[in-house]
């Protein structure tokens, strides 16, 4: 798996392990390919540096088995402020309560011991392209599910019925599916999905338009290739206005927000998500 050292230099790690020659070993290696390292010698400092530099951390890299506060008692903790920030556990061994309470945490990985440097870096850069992609489309549909607060008058039913699910990141995901117009592209801009809410708005299924480029359904082709390029080099959704075709060729232009994908493990862009607007 080839690794991009460019990348790498953009990550700020927080990196917990109470064994002084694996901790001095491993921290010579990530001072020289991350952008900062923040090390802590128990799970103590651990949270102490967290709430100290949490606008600054990308990921957690931390033992599992430490005295005092254990890595998942100080996922925890973490977890109480942020859920996004992605935890990754080393450890020589794994049992099946931590296993178990690990998932329940939603903790990203395991790497275990000796650790393969090459192995943990690549974990650790997969797991903040995801934690950015997540961030992303919560940004993203709390946005759109916000406008739909202000102008769909059954929306409050909606909302009362999901209120348990308000803070997490699964209820962005159910309006992203069945209220806001959204394709899933992949890297050369061919249709895999549509949301329900699209197929509603341009009376396509999904039969209509899977495998075909999202060029068949826009007249300003170009456009969207700009776009889909200018995404992969900021890493980051853009936004834009554009016009797309309904099966009953007429024309409807929204607001959309484009955002590059990273599924697949040789960090490279798999695809796109496209959100539009619920307003023109």
């Amino acid at each position: 798996m080839q690794i991009d050292l460019k990348e790498l230099k953009q990550v700020t790690v927080l990196y917990v392990e109470d064994d002084e020659v694996i901790r001095a070993q491993t921290l010579s290696v990530f001072e020289k390919i991350f952008k900062k390292v923040y090390v802590g010698k128990d799970g103590h400092q651990g949270i102490n540096l967290f709430n100290n530099h949490q606008d600054e951390l990308d990921v957690i890299v931390t033992d599992l088995n430490m005295p005092k506060m254990t890595g998942l008692e100080l996922a925890e903790e973490v977890h109480k402020v942020s859920k996004y920030i992605p935890v990754i556990f080393t450890t020589a061994f794994t049992d099946e309560e931590s296993l178990i309470k690990a998932i329940t945490l939603n903790i990203d990985s395991y790497v275990t011991k000796p650790l393969k440097i090459q192995d943990l870096t690549a974990t650790i850069l997969k797991s903040v392209k995801n934690s950015k992609e997540n961030r992303n489309l919560y940004k993203t549909t709390k946005a759109l599910a916000n406008e739909m607060l202000s102008t769909k008058k059954d929306y409050g039913q909606l909302k009362d019925n999901c209120e348990l699910l308000e803070k997490e990141v699964s209820f962005y995901k159910f309006l992203a599916e069945h209220f806001i117009a959204s394709i899933k592209l992949d890297k050369f801009g061919i249709i895999e999905n549509i949301s329900n809410q699209f197929s509603n708005i341009y009376k396509y299924s999904l039969m209509d338009l899977k495998n075909k480029p999202i060029n068949s359904i826009t007249p300003n082709a170009a456009n969207i290739q700009k776009k889909m390029l200018e995404a992969l080099k900021v890493k980051e959704a853009v936004g834009f206005n554009e016009k797309f075709i309904t099966a009953d060729n007429e024309e409807l232009e929204f607001h959309n927000i484009l955002y590059p994908l990273y599924e697949n493990k040789d960090n490279y862009a798999s695809g796109y998500m496209l959100y539009q607007s619920l307003e023109r």
